[in-house]
């Protein structure tokens, strides 16, 4: 696992801002109001003051990265080769849950020497509670979950463990399918979970999408 740097922030005190305003004598037949041009001039002003704003911000960065020692500037580009790797793990995740998320993907960061803050671990909620009164519907969720757990290219430890529960939960869910078609036709109880397996599987490979009570899907490590 990845050691995680904690971040102390520092405390300000803000400051109170005093807003002054001027008394100006109002017209008592006409109340001004700004035209058509002098808005647009307005809102024009405002949109060169953020680029400029932004520009400022990414040129005071660029010269922070310059000044790193050789040893920083791996460390950086480990950190930017890591958020990268975090979010595109965690994205497989939420695109192969669907609608069993039950929130986006979080993170927990650790900040470079250029004073940025970068992704190092990651997880994803999912929706595992069964389907009560629904073992086929529980197998079908269950087939999702694994899909989901196993989306990313390099699935970790946890991940893995997630979708060997998701297995059992669909292999306790088939047996109790199996009972419900064995009480409903009289067949033997091989006969029924052999039926169900089957059913399951045809199931599964007719679906597209990649398919957890709420467990995160993985932490990414």
């Amino acid at each position: 696992m990845s050691s995680l740097t904690s971040i102390n922030t520092t405390r300000v005190t803000p400051t109170t801002t005093v807003q002054i305003a001027a008394t100006v004598k109002p017209d008592a037949t006409k109340t001004q109001q700004p035209t058509e041009t002098e808005r647009a001039v307005n809102g024009s002003e405002k949109i060169d003051n953020t680029r400029t704003d932004q520009t400022r911000a990414n040129n005071n960065r660029a010269a922070l990265v310059a000044e790193l020692d050789p040893a920083e500037q791996r460390v950086l580009e480990n950190l930017k080769s890591r958020d990268r790797e975090v979010r595109a793990h965690e994205q497989a995740h939420l695109s192969a849950a669907g609608n069993l998320a039950s929130s986006g993907a979080t993170f927990t960061y650790q900040q470079g020497p250029d004073g940025q803050r970068y992704a190092v671990g990651g997880e994803v909620g999912i929706e595992s509670a069964r389907v009560p009164g629904d073992p086929e519907a529980t197998i079908q969720r269950a087939q999702q979950i694994r899909r989901a757990a196993l989306a990313p290219a390099n699935p970790s430890a946890q991940d893995r463990s997630v979708a060997v529960n998701a297995s059992a939960i669909a292999l306790d869910a088939r047996a109790e399918l199996a009972k419900q078609v064995q009480e409903e036709r009289g067949q033997s109880a091989v006969d029924a979970f052999n039926e169900v397996a089957q059913s399951a599987d045809q199931n599964q490979n007719r679906s597209n999408t990649p398919e957890v009570e709420t467990v995160p899907i993985d932490t990414f490590a």
